[in-house]
C-alpha cells in the first residue's frame, strides 16, 4: 500500500473542511480512546518511563510535547510522573489555534501542564532546553520534509532523548481502521480521518529513511498492533 497524501480534515484549520471546536474535541476524544484501548499509549510511555529514569533526577524534570492534541497525554503523564515520585514540568505545543484554546482548557487546573502554540516543524525553544521530548500520531500529518524537520527539531530541543511514536502503515491496520469507523466511532471526522491517517502513515523502513535524512541517532521500534515508535536518545 503506497503512502497516501490526501489531506485530513484535522488539518484543515482554514479552508472549506474547517472543523468546529465542539466537533474537534469530540474528534479527539475518540482519537484518545483508541490510543488507551488499542495499543497506542503504552508504546509511549514504555519509552517515556525508561527516558525519565536516565535523566538522573526525580526533580524539576522538563518535558515537551509536540503536537499536543487535548493534552491528554500530558495530563496522563503528570499523574503518572506523581505516582512514580517525579516531579515534572510539561509544556504541550500545537500549531492548530482552535485544539490550543481547547488543551488550554482541559489543563487549566494542572500546574504541571503549560499549553503554547507552536509549529513542530520550528520549535521557539533554545538547544537543550527540555530533558525529553515526544510527539504521538502527529508524524502522518506531515510531508517527508517536515516530517525529517520535526526529528531534527525534537533532537535539538531535548537533553536525555525523544520518542515519536505514531501508526504504521499496512494493509490490516487499514482494515482495522475502516471498521472502527463503521461500527464504532461517531464523529464524522473521525470516521473521514481514521482510515486515511493509516494510508498516511510511514512505514518501518520509510522512518528509518527519515532519520537517516535528518542526520540524528535514532533507532525505530516496532510495536503491537501496528505501531512504530522512532527513539532518540544523547
Amino acid at each position: 500500500m503506497n503512502r497516501l497524501m490526501t489531506k485530513e480534515w484535522l488539518d484543515d484549520d482554514a479552508g472549506d473542511q474547517r472543523v468546529a471546536p465542539e466537533e474537534l474535541e469530540f474528534s479527539l476524544g475518540e482519537v484518545w480512546d483508541v490510543n488507551r484501548y488499542l495499543g497506542g499509549n503504552p508504546a509511549l510511555f514504555n519509552h517515556l518511563d525508561r527516558l525519565l529514569l536516565r535523566v538522573g533526577r526525580k526533580e524539576d524534570i522538563t518535558v515537551l510535547d509536540v503536537a499536543t492534541g487535548l493534552a491528554d497525554i500530558p495530563l496522563a503523564l503528570a499523574d503518572r510522573c506523581r505516582k512514580k515520585g517525579f516531579t515534572v514540568s510539561i509544556v504541550g505545543v500545537d500549531m492548530h489555534p482552535d485544539i490550543v484554546k481547547l488543551a488550554e482548557r482541559r489543563t487549566a487546573e494542572e500546574t504541571a501542564v503549560q499549553v503554547c502554540q507552536a509549529d513542530g516543524t520550528a520549535l521557539p525553544y533554545a538547544d537543550k532546553s527540555f530533558d525529553i521530548a515526544f510527539s504521538n500520531l502527529a508524524l502522518h500529518h506531515m510531508d517527508d520534509e517536515a516530517a525529517v524537520k520535526l526529528l531534527k527539531e525534537m533532537d535539538r530541543v531535548s537533553r536525555i532523548g525523544w520518542v515519536i511514536t505514531d501508526l504504521e502503515r499496512h494493509t490490516v491496520a487499514y482494515a482495522a481502521a475502516k471498521l472502527l469507523a463503521r461500527y464504532v466511532w461517531q464523529s464524522p471526522v473521525t470516521k473521514h480521518d481514521g482510515p486515511l491517517s493509516v494510508q498516511r502513515s510511514f512505514t518501518a523502513g520509510e522512518a528509518k529513511a527519515l532519520i537517516t535524512r535528518a542526520g540524528v541517532e535514532a533507532s525505530v521500534r516496532r510495536h503491537f498492533p501496528f505501531r512504530l515508535a522512532l527513539v532518540g536518545e544523547s
